[in-house]
């Protein structure tokens, strides 16, 4: 028989989920940016929150 298949495991899985409650109409502006800039929403959350951290 061959080894187990599959991904790797990783150090550090992202396991956790996290929830916000937007407006319509705040959903198309973050996808909107998100979209003309090229950030995923994660990439725009971490962003966010090293400008706060300055």
């Amino acid at each position: 028989m061959s080894s187990k298949m599959g991904r790797p495991k990783l150090d550090n899985p992202k396991s956790e989920r996290l929830y916000i409650r937007v407006t319509p109409e705040e959903k198309l502006q973050i996808y909107d940016f998100a979209k003309r800039t090229g950030y995923t929403l994660l990439e725009l959350l971490y962003k966010g929150i090293e400008s706060v951290k300055k």
